[in-house]
């Protein structure tokens, strides 16, 4: 073989690093977008505003534009009734619904992206069709309804996007819907739509919030509670001062950790306890127990169908829970059947009725696995650790199984993520157990508050040697700060306008 012969000519030229790393960053932008996710009646508006003000007064943005997707409604199908604030609210609510049936459940965060993009376009660099300018902005978005939406616009803006849920007690909202003239009667069919309607182009308020970055959650009706929350998330998210997680922060964390150490076929349910000062005394998740104490876990050679690991996944591969409902349902009707009630042929509609049935659905007296509060409560008692005063941590609201063995535990109180259906906690321990902030009398349950578990690592972990200079503290100009992660305004566009393309295929939107 015959090498070529280089010469100077032929040689490539030399790449110079610096320049190729400072070009590259010259793309980024410090642009954020925050999205709001909240049930009805929690103050979004007030949140928003608060994320307005501070932003452009003590962070130096150029200016942060709230997109209220009500808008979107009202431009597509028509200006709702004014004068009657549930008349408004249904009508908006009816419209959503429609416009997310026509044109897909994620169609009213696809226009917010399109109002940004056109933002973007009036700010190209030196004129060039194809580079913008990276601008100081924010973009707050009013608010998502349904997980397809949230996706939609973590799709898009990636770590650039972050998600707050905006929660206050239920009395709150109740009396902020109140003053705008709405019955109970109304209050409760909104909270109810807004929360979890039975299709999937609905508003899934329910199912959407858990899956947030940071959890606000709003007990008074204090501006000044609101300011300071919004300014600590984003002395954060931007890198501002040295921030450290809360107690509850870590607590939660932990809980969420645990959570993945369960095989449970339903869902994976990680729980937490601290004492009064805050530390963490044990941890629990839900999985079968094994003869001899403790659940079963993995196995430590790494063998995935050992027989020593017999949790449902290795033992029938099924949901014993499920299993024993489909038993019961199969009984019922059969003895209806026996009595002459129902036509033989009949019986398999039947059946299927009874087990859509709420009441049998939400059974869960049969599963195998202990739950991840009674784990923890568990592993506490093992540690020896007194439990009087302390507080529970988990990641779901805890079953009505669950609450009497918390309240008989001594736990004062219990912070939970996500919503579960199933339980009837309040209902049949209604004389132990509160859902009421203010009532100290009783184990308040209350919605989680601060950093999501999946953002934990992301945002308090930070560079080696990122917050000292010459053995000081490095101190950073909020007005000049950049965000934890900022995105590339080369990859931006591209994105954005595959969900401008898309919109015009609709006709929602018009070239221009």
């Amino acid at each position: 073989m015959v090498k070529a012969k280089v010469t100077s000519a032929t040689k490539p030229a030399a790449v110079n690093k610096t320049d190729n790393i400072a070009e590259i960053k010259d793309t980024h932008t410090s642009q954020l977008v925050i999205a709001l996710c909240g049930p009805i009646g929690s103050p979004i508006p007030d949140v928003a505003q608060a994320f307005k003000q501070c932003l452009e007064k003590n962070f130096g943005y150029d200016y942060a534009e709230i997109l209220k997707l009500s808008r979107q409604i009202e431009k597509l199908s028509g200006p709702a009734p004014s004068g009657n604030a549930y008349e408004r609210v249904k009508y908006l609510i009816d419209k959503g619904d429609e416009l997310r049936g026509r044109h897909g459940a994620g169609v009213l965060a696809e226009l917010a992206v399109s109002e940004i993009a056109f933002d973007r376009q009036k700010h190209k660099k030196n004129n060039e069709p194809q580079r913008f300018e990276p601008r100081r902005v924010c973009h707050i978005v009013d608010s998502i309804k349904n997980q397809q939406e949230l996706d939609l616009l973590r799709l898009v803006y990636r770590d650039m996007v972050y998600v707050v849920g905006v929660y206050a007690p239920e009395s709150l909202r109740t009396t902020s819907l109140q003053q705008k003239g709405m019955s109970l009667k109304q209050i409760y069919t909104l909270i109810d739509r807004d929360s979890g309607e039975e299709f999937a182009h609905g508003q899934t308020v329910r199912d959407t919030f858990p899956n947030a970055d940071f959890f606000l959650r709003v007990d008074s009706s204090s501006g000044s509670q609101v300011n300071a929350r919004v300014e600590r998330f984003l002395d954060l998210i931007l890198g501002v001062k040295v921030m450290t997680p809360t107690y509850s922060e870590t607590a939660m964390y932990a809980a969420a950790s645990a959570a993945g150490n369960s095989a449970c076929l339903s869902r994976q349910v990680g729980a937490a306890i601290t004492d009064v000062h805050g530390n963490i005394i044990a941890t629990g998740w839900n999985d079968v127990p094994k003869f001899g104490g403790g659940l079963y876990a993995a196995d430590p050679n790494g063998d995935q169908k050992s027989d020593h690991d017999l949790r449902c996944w290795n033992k029938g591969a099924k949901c014993y829970n499920d299993d024993e409902k489909h038993l019961i349902a199969e009984l019922l009707v059969d003895e209806l059947a026996d009595a002459k009630a129902i036509t033989k042929s009949a019986k398999e509609k039947a059946k299927n009725a009874i087990l859509a049935n709420g009441k049998l659905r939400n059974l869960i007296e049969f599963s195998r696995s202990v739950h991840a509060e009674m784990h923890a409560i568990i592993n506490a008692g093992k540690n020896g650790a007194a439990l009087a005063g302390s507080k529970l941590f988990v990641t779901t609201y805890p079953c009505h199984s669950c609450a009497r063995h918390i309240v008989a535990a001594g736990i004062s109180e219990v912070y939970f993520i996500e919503p579960y259906r199933k339980s009837l906690a309040t209902k049949l321990h209604d004389d132990s157990i509160t859902e009421d902030e203010s009532d100290t009398k009783k184990v308040r349950v209350l919605p989680y508050d601060g950093v999501a578990p999946a953002r934990y690592l992301k945002l308090f972990r930070v560079p080696r040697d990122s917050r000292k200079s010459k053995g000081a503290l490095l101190t950073i100009d909020p007005r000049h700060s950049q965000p934890r992660f900022d995105k590339t305004l080369e990859a931006l566009p591209t994105l954005e306008a595959v969900v401008v393309k898309k919109l015009r295929e609709k006709n929602l939107i018009h070239a221009g």
